[in-house]
């Protein structure tokens, strides 16, 4: 083994994990050693000094928990950062247990390429810096005493460094931060930051987010994973993750350190993916799935609180004659324009949704008796006899709605749903009448 790189030791039963893991640090400047299990590791270490160590949790003999235990009792190993990787323990259990044999930091598989040699290239710029320290303190003959408070407080900061780092007050004064916690809070230096009264805690942009920040280290004095948005100086907002905790010792005053990681664009993506999971493609209003999760809430509360719910069922009469005559695109714009009207008559506290077609849903929840939604229904149905104008042509659609009770009518949302269905296709088969509740429907059988 070279004697100049510095030595990054990956640990996985699986040859082609190893192979992979090999693969993403090929072009970061580190030699890379690899074990095929928790004893060939603790073997490695015992013999060599490593800058880092990426290691797989399941494996047979020992585990990866087991090999880290086994690791930290050997002088080599002892200060080691370790870092899991896992594909299957990843409940809150696990991270914890993991961070209690030593760990730093949690990968999950499948393993992110650009996140893994960020974390890495980080480690090994510590672990230079490490080494340079330690051969001062060591040139400098300072006392043991010294040499422990100094070793311990490069140590606090060294086994959490992954993006921006920085040391604070428990008031959340910023007393220590890093080039790339300049960076990420939008500030030209670190000496705007250090010292400004309650920086950390100010950036948050949301007072709830706040709270519960504040209330997480009250409770267990850290936080691992939490994540807030965040006002940097120019004002604007981006999404953070934060893994930090409170430093104790008889030698100083305690203070939270911690890392600061830039997580917008992750952040973005995955709110964009829950919002298009939710909403109708064509009119923008809440889909189906989304009706349903509401009504489970509405009807969750309204069990609680002995409160009524009310399911409305919304058929348009004429839409196959509107696409059959001026083709789907004048039925899609339709559409979207029976969402906007319909939206304007309800409350802000009621869903509207698509639910198929031309079919839509509306949910009171909360209301005070049945008359309030026969009042709503007819409220919507005037609106919808009001014709609508499209592309220069006058066209008239009406609906029938249909209406079933929480907890007259059914108990659950499968029930009030299929419920209202029928109460709607109750009143078309009157005929005369362009709205009835479930129990109408069922005097006609």
């Amino acid at each position: 083994m070279s004697d100049t790189l510095q030595k990054v030791l990956i640990v996985d039963d699986s040859p082609t994990n190893l192979a992979l893991l090999e693969h993403m640090l090929r072009d970061i400047g580190c030699e890379v050693v690899k074990a095929e299990s928790g004893m060939e590791a603790v073997s490695l270490v015992k013999a060599y000094d490593f800058a880092l160590i990426l290691l797989d949790i399941q494996m047979p003999g020992l585990n990866g928990y087991e090999a880290a235990a086994k690791i930290k009792d050997y002088e080599r190993g002892r200060h080691v950062p370790i870092i899991f990787i896992t594909a299957i323990f990843q409940d809150e259990e696990n991270v914890r247990q993991g961070y209690e044999t030593g760990a730093v930091d949690y990968l999950f598989r499948p393993v992110d390429a650009q996140i893994l040699t960020s974390k890495v290239q980080a480690f090994l710029k510590m672990h230079e810096q490490k080494v340079l320290l330690e051969k001062t303190i060591d040139l400098q003959r300072k006392t043991e005493a010294a040499l422990r408070q100094a070793e311990e407080k490069y140590r606090s900061i060294f086994e959490r460094v992954v993006e921006g780092i920085f040391q604070c007050t428990p008031g959340g004064d910023y007393l220590e931060v890093n080039p790339a916690l300049v960076r990420i809070l939008g500030y030209e230096n670190a000496d705007e930051i250090i010292g400004k009264p309650e920086l950390h805690v100010d950036m948050m942009a949301d007072l709830n987010e706040r709270q519960a920040y504040v209330a997480a280290f009250e409770r267990d004095g850290s936080v691992s994973g939490f994540e807030y948005r965040v006002r940097r100086k120019n004002g604007e907002i981006i999404w953070c993750s934060e893994s930090s905790r409170i430093v104790s010792s008889d030698d100083w005053d305690d203070f939270i350190e911690g890392v600061l990681e830039d997580i917008t664009a992750k952040k973005t993506a995955e709110l964009e993916l829950q919002h298009l999971a939710t909403v109708d493609s064509l009119t923008g209003i809440a889909n189906r799935h989304k009706f349903f999760d509401r009504l489970e809430h509405a009807l969750s509360i309204a069990k609680r609180y002995g409160q009524l719910v009310a399911v409305l069922f919304v058929d348009l009469n004429n839409f196959k004659q509107v696409n059959d005559t001026f083709g789907h695109q004048m039925g899609d714009d339709l559409l979207r324009k029976v969402a906007q009207r319909l939206e304007l008559r309800i409350r802000q506290s009621d869903t509207l949704a698509r639910l198929g077609g031309d079919e839509f849903g509306v949910l009171l929840a909360g209301i005070v008796d049945e008359e309030s939604a026969l009042a709503v229904t007819r409220s919507l149905l005037s609106e919808m006899n009001k014709p609508f104008i499209l592309h220069g042509q006058e066209i008239k659609v009406g609906a029938t709605v249909g209406i079933s009770f929480y907890p007259n009518d059914g108990k659950d949302s499968v029930s009030l749903i299929s419920r209202a269905d029928a109460a709607m296709y109750g009143a078309k088969r009157k005929g005369k009448e362009d709205f009835g509740t479930f129990a109408e429907s069922t005097e006609l059988k």
